[in-house]
This record gives structure tokens, sequence and C-alpha cells, in this order.
């Protein structure tokens, strides 16, 4: 299936299952449509097939990804399009990651895993299962399908490297399964007793007991895991882990921003983003973006501004402040020797 064919049948299945406003609904569909005539291609990030598991993840309305690097724009669609920050047209489209390992699975690559490097340019690692040779006659397609995307994103600063794989199977130990029976056996008699329990981690040198902030009964609970593991033959001390359910959940709606943020400036050479680090807390988000700039570079000053007006017409926008809250932020962009720029 030709790339355009198969991203227009990705932006025309995300359309159907997800739920948005009647107005932003017929803008993207109005772009469906005009993506008939036209060419479509869109922390440490590891992702492989059966395991949905993401460092940034986000549902999203497809079609808005046609919005960049695109020329068939109409006028009203253009006017609707200048409306939206650039940050928040890459929050509302599948993280690339996502884009790049679906087609490749529809292409046939069923068993991969793809990396996502920050640097002067990100690296795009996809790792084939089988040999050198495998990876060798496969890299040429593969490089393409990568590179269609990324370029009908707008993206200008990356690297694509394809190499192979073969599966380590290393089997279960007679502790590790021991420990995963004792891990299943606590969590059914903590919770059968009535206890809110989030996690159990038999694993460590001592067991781990998560419960929500809400649940007050941390002495007992800690007391009923002991007498539950000796009973199953443990003598471990246990340790309890109580957790704001609340404050993790925003946390976790922050990463999704914080991909956002990462994936629209460091794929775009403009911007000479390196990498990102941030520090939560429930008072203050800090976001730190890495460039590879230095305070006396031509241009350095004028970059600097643009990433700070690109991050805050995204956080500011009503959407953003209604999920987090109106929890306070803080932009620092640094050089490329680690120091926050005088500007």
């Amino acid at each position: 299936m030709k790339m355009d064919e198969l991203l227009k049948k990705e932006i025309e299945e995300d359309m159907e299952k997800i739920q948005v406003p009647s107005s932003l609904y017929d803008f993207a569909k109005n772009i469906k449509e005009e993506s008939k005539v036209t060419n479509v291609q869109e922390i440490p990030v590891v992702k492989k097939r059966g395991n949905r598991k993401f460092q940034f993840a986000t549902a999203a309305v497809v079609g808005l990804g046609i919005l960049t690097g695109s020329a068939f724009l109409n006028p009203s669609i253009a006017e609707m399009a200048s409306k939206i920050p650039y940050l928040g047209q890459v929050f509302q489209t599948k993280p690339v990651y996502e884009l790049i390992h679906d087609a490749l699975e529809k292409e046939g690559y069923k068993n991969l895993s793809l990396g996502m490097t920050p640097g002067e340019k990100v690296l795009f690692e996809i790792r084939l299962e089988g040999s050198e040779k495998d990876a060798e006659r496969e890299r040429g397609k593969i490089t393409g399908i990568v590179e269609d995307i990324l370029k009908s994103k707008g993206y200008d600063s990356y690297d694509i490297k394809v190499t192979s794989f073969i599966p380590e199977v290393v089997a279960e130990t007679k502790e590790e399964k021991q420990m995963t029976q004792l891990g299943l056996k606590l969590e059914e008699g903590l919770k059968s007793s009535g206890y809110d329990i989030i996690t159990v981690n038999p694993y460590n040198s001592k067991i781990e007991i998560s419960i929500p902030l809400t649940e007050k009964r941390v002495d007992e609970i800690q007391k009923a895991t002991l007498e539950l593991a000796k009973a199953n033959g443990s003598d471990k001390e246990v340790r309890m882990d109580v957790v704001d359910v609340d404050n993790n959940k925003r946390e976790g709606m922050w990463m999704d921003y914080l991909r956002s943020i990462h994936e629209g400036l460091a794929l775009k050479k403009e911007y000479k983003v390196s990498g990102y680090a941030y520090s939560y807390k429930p008072e203050k988000m800090k976001i730190v973006i890495k460039t590879s700039m230095t305070a006396s570079d031509e241009g350095a000053k004028e970059t600097v501004g643009k990433i700070r007006d690109e991050i805050k017409a995204f956080l500011d926008s009503e959407d953003v402040k209604v999920k987090v809250g109106n929890q306070p932020y803080e932009v620092v962009v640094r050089d490329k020797s680690g120091k926050d720029f005088p500007y």
C-alpha cells in the first residue's frame, strides 16, 4: 500500500473513533477530504507489538496532522489553522513514533522495536527481529516509509537507523516464580479484606505495597501483609507507599504535553533543540529545554524567544489549563553547555 493511501486510511479510521466538538470535527473532516488529492505524509521510547505502553501517548484528531507542510490549504482552512498554536497541532495528532510503528506494522513488519533518541538530530532507530542481512534487505524500504511520515509533518532534524536483533528468551527462575505467586496471593488476600490496594511488589528486598492517599489504614495493611507473607513462606519486611493518585494523574497529563513539546521542537531545525528535562511538583512544573546553541550564536536570542513563545501559546490555551487545573509552570531554555540563557 502506498504511503499516502496508508496514512489517509489511518486518518479515516481515527476520525471514526474519537469524539470532538462538532466544529472541529467538520474542520478535520474537510481536511480528510482534501487529503484525497494531496500527498499526506506524521523518552527513550520503545514500542513492541503487543506492548502498547508508551512514555508519551495521547488520543488525537489525526486529520489535523495534514496541516504541517501541506500546500493545499484553502483560505478558510488556513484561517482556522492560524488560530491553533503549532504545538497544539502536534498534540492533536498521534505521537510520531506511533504513526511510524503503525505504518511499518501495516506494511508487514510485525516484530520490531522503535527508539526515538534526542540529540542535535533526533535518532529514530528501527530494530527488526532477525539477522543483519534481514535489516540490510529491508533498510531502503523502511527508511523510505519513515522519511515520508516525517517529511509530511514538516520535520527536518532527524536521522534514521535500521538494525536487527535476535530476541533473548530468559527463563524465569524458581525464586521469581515463587515471588510471582506470592504477589498474587498477597494482592488477592488484601483486596478480599476490603483494603484499597494499587500495586503489590514482592520482588525487592522488602515487599512494597502501594495504596492511595484516601486509604487511611496504613498500619493495619502493613500488619495484614506481614501475616499473609508469613503464611505463604516469606519473612520479608513490608514497605508502604502512599500515592497521591490525583497528583499522579496530573503529572501523567503533563507527560502528554511534554511529548508534544519535544516532538514539535526537536524535529524542526529552526529551534535547535537537543533534549529536554522536567521537574514536577504540585506547586509548579519546571520544563527545561536543551539546545545546541551558545548565547553568542547569531540568532540565538530570537530562537530562544520563539521556543518560549511556542510553549507559552500551547500551555496557556484553555484546553491545557482545564486539564492541569491552572497549575503554574516555568520554562527554562539552556545552551549547549547546560547553562541557562541570560535572556
